[in-house]
């Protein structure tokens, strides 16, 4: 397996602190998408596989709530997800019909439910649009999952997977009606469109709420077209976000920034970053976008510099970095014990222990990690389920791990009193 290159993991690191959902730039034609408030247009044929009919009769599904659930299988999120869908389905079956829609071929499709051990426990026997065209072009979109809310033949939400709940479907079928976020990829923000009025703008600053249909972006700098100036934005993110990224342009971090490296001194914890991981309704909530227009050239530190200045005075908050004893996985140096494990030290290698530390980190199995060996030797190690099996693999490159206290850097964000 070739070595995993620390410049790699940099990369990584940052996109990690920037977004989770990465966007093509392919043009799509969106003359033929329908908005919430639109009579759907019915297929005159789709291919079917899966569920427990040959065929979908759409009019037959008029009093029902549909849902429409497109999807990828190289998507962890959507085969994650779909086992909570069989529930609901098998649940609500009267009130509610969900379809699986996949623009793969049917062979690629069925493989995936055929040898999925997950979602065969499950027993997900969804109905599975396969080869798809028609309905994407419906509702184009540039990341899974994508869902659409259907009923009474209108259009009722556009929005993601967390979203479908008992408590909504419910909504919608008493109600007839739904407000739901919407996650739209072709979105763009423009805070400032409402305050331009034709006037010559030499600068601007724009804080707002959440944007409803403007995709996730996190800190990005570009020129702007109409007035020439240069722009920084960031749209639909959450404070603590929009912190860390503008923080990652003043000094790049060599760590993942877990949830234990956040310092929260606020009466509100909940305001600053999505606690509960409630998903789309914590960001319509509290989610912010901003916008600043510039006509000075600065480097990227250095504007940052100016968008924490922003942040600390329109939010009320100062941020900074300081040193804080945390639990920790520890990394020690221990003397060299020959490996004599069941396990082949053939899985993952490592150029060093600092990308050993990384690594690890994402992988969330233990606390932060605290590197005290610095070893550049090259670690190769085999699948481990535990601290003691972890520990066996690297005894033989003379390190231990022990769960313990002790200090890392941490992000604090304090309110102003």
């Amino acid at each position: 397996m070739k070595y995993l290159k620390l410049i790699a993991l940099q990369i990584c690191l940052l996109m990690l602190c920037s977004t989770s959902h990465a966007q093509t730039d392919q043009k799509v034609d969106l003359s033929k998408a329908l908005k919430i408030g639109d009579t759907f247009i019915l297929p005159t044929t789709v291919k079917l596989t899966r569920g427990l009919n040959n065929t979908i009769d759409w009019k037959k599904l008029n009093d029902k709530v549909v849902i429409l659930d497109f999807f990828d299988t190289s998507c962890g999120t959507c085969i994650q997800t779909m086992p909570k869908l069989q529930k609901l389905q098998d649940k609500l079956k009267d009130k509610l019909q969900i379809i699986s829609v996949g623009w793969q071929d049917k062979a690629t499709l069925e493989k995936l439910f055929e040898n999925n051990e997950f979602l065969k426990e499950n027993k997900v026997n969804l109905p599975v649009i396969y080869s798809d065209v028609y309905l994407k072009e419906r509702f184009p979109h540039q990341g899974v999952p994508h869902v659409v809310f259907l009923y009474k033949g209108i259009v009722q939400a556009i929005t993601s997977s967390k979203l479908i709940t008992e408590d909504y479907i419910l909504e919608l079928y008493d109600k007839g009606t739904i407000d739901l976020p919407l996650k739209d990829d072709f979105g763009k923000g423009n805070l400032m469109a409402s305050s331009k009025n034709g006037l010559q703008i030499k600068g601007m600053v724009t804080l707002s709420g959440y944007q409803n249909g403007v995709p996730f972006e996190s800190f990005k700098r570009q020129k702007d077209s109409i007035n020439d100036l240069q722009k920084t934005s960031f749209y639909n993110v959450s404070i603590y976000s929009a912190v860390l990224s503008t923080w990652a342009k003043i000094q790049k971090a060599d760590f993942i920034p877990r949830p234990e490296r956040l310092l929260l001194k606020v009466k509100e914890p909940n305001r600053y970053r999505d606690t509960a991981n409630i998903g789309d309704v914590w960001y319509a909530q509290h989610a912010i976008s901003y916008e600043r227009l510039d006509a000075i050239q600065r480097t990227d530190s250095a504007q940052a510099k100016v968008v924490l200045q922003d942040l600390h005075s329109f939010l009320g908050i100062r941020t900074y970095k300081m040193m804080k004893s945390i639990q920790c996985l520890i990394l020690k140096p221990c003397p060299i014990i020959p490996y004599t494990g069941k396990a082949p030290l053939n899985g993952l290698t490592f150029e060093g222990s600092s990308v050993l530390a990384v690594m690890t980190d994402m992988g969330r199995q233990f606390p932060p990690v605290l590197d005290l060996v610095k070893s550049k030797v090259v670690i190769k190690l085999g699948d481990y389920n535990n601290l003691e099996e972890l520990n066996e693999q690297l005894a033989t490159y003379g390190i231990v791990a022990e769960i313990g206290m002790g200090e890392q850097e941490v992000l604090v964000i304090e309110e102003m009193e």
